[in-house]
This record gives structure tokens, C-alpha cells and sequence, in this order.
């Protein structure tokens, strides 16, 4: 029933997740999936948030 079927390009998204985990850079910061978190585990407000709020 399956044999007919031919394998699906990697998903892009998590090809870049791979890409992340094998790069060996100490400053690397991941943007991909998720949430934005500093070396200490906080989510930090962006700047541009910050200022976004403030007009608001």
C-alpha cells in the first residue's frame, strides 16, 4: 500500500532547528521555535516591545 510513496522533503523549520543544535558558536541565539530566553532563562522585553507599549 506504501510502497508507492515517495519521502517528503525535511521540513524547513526543523532543518533550521538541526542547523542550530549542530553550530558550536558560544554567542548563537536561537530565534526559531519558542520563546526568547537569555543565558540566565529570562524572556527579556524588546526593546522595540518596550517602546511599542509606551506608545500605546
Amino acid at each position: 500500500m506504501f510502497e508507492a510513496l515517495q519521502p517528503l522533503p525535511q521540513d524547513p523549520i526543523l532543518q533550521l532547528m538541526q542547523t542550530f543544535r549542530e553550530d558550536d558558536r558560544p554567542d548563537k541565539v536561537d530565534l526559531g521555535i519558542g520563546v526568547y530566553k537569555d543565558d540566565a532563562g529570562n524572556t527579556p522585553i524588546m526593546a522595540a516591545v518596550h517602546d511599542a507599549e509606551r506608545r500605546l
